[in-house]
């Protein structure tokens, strides 16, 4: 219980006034809460005081009245309205206090190591998308290569459509000469021969270009699920550090 003598001064069983040391610092409790209109005390301003609640070393949870200064600086001045504690209740909450200072500084570097995961998730991103640009930039001009030697292997067969219709007029017109039509259809089926080999290689070629375009599609494919899953594990991250940033401010 706290007594107030009939000048004004006011005593209790922890102790008197503190004009020395800073006030402590304070929670939030809605039965302590209010201008101390109904005890007679004043802080170093000469004006009413402020009924607070510590939450600050072996002090926290002990009530006291102190400066109720808005405007300004505040004065030291605390005078203490709880009965004396026993020292094992003190002990008590210095442990609790040591304990949420732990948690307190765990979570602070736990932000810290998070920040530094997604700066460097960031930066592996952003290097990701500079390799996707240049790689895309390769794809395109290869199609082209790719699309260019196809239109030529197109050309090349009716090229080839064509010389064949004029080896066909060449064998009826060489009929009546058995010796030159001989020589010259052996010639002729040397060089269909050679323009069939020569066709099949590219017919192999192109065969080949079509297969290296699919695995090109498919890397391209897998890197952008790769780049989806960078800002998956991004957004996971953000959620995290916001989750985490609440529970600090909540604490605090």
């Amino acid at each position: 219980m706290v007594s107030w003598s009939d000048d004004g001064s006011n005593s209790s069983s922890s102790g008197g006034d503190s004009a020395s040391s800073p006030a402590p610092r304070t929670i939030d409790c809605s039965d302590w809460s209010s201008l101390a209109v109904d005890l007679p005390v004043r802080c170093e301003h000469q004006a009413m005081c402020e009924k607070l609640v510590a939450f600050e070393s072996v002090d926290s949870g002990g009530r006291f009245v102190g400066c109720a200064q808005k405007d300004g600086p505040k004065c030291p001045y605390v005078h203490w309205v709880e009965l004396e504690r026993p020292p094992q209740l003190k002990m008590s909450l210095a442990r609790v206090l040591d304990m949420y200072e732990e948690v307190v500084n765990l979570r602070l570097r736990q932000n810290v190591v998070n920040a530094e995961e997604n700066f460097k998730i960031l930066g592996e991103k952003k290097k990701m998308e500079q390799d996707l640009r240049f790689f895309k930039l390769d794809f395109a001009k290869m199609v082209a290569d790719k699309e260019q030697a196809i239109t030529e292997s197109g050309n090349t067969r009716l090229a080839l459509s064509d010389l064949k219709i004029e080896l066909e007029k060449k064998k009826m017109f060489d009929k009546s000469l058995t010796n030159i039509h001989q020589v010259v259809r052996a010639k002729a089926e040397k060089e269909r021969d050679e323009m069939k080999q020569e066709r099949d290689k590219m017919m192999e070629e192109r065969d080949k270009l079509k297969e290296e375009r699919d695995q090109l599609k498919k890397e391209i494919k897998k890197l952008e699920y790769m780049i989806g899953d960078l800002f998956k594990h991004k957004e996971d991250t953000k959620c995290k550090i916001r989750k985490d940033r609440e529970m600090l401010d909540e604490c605090e």
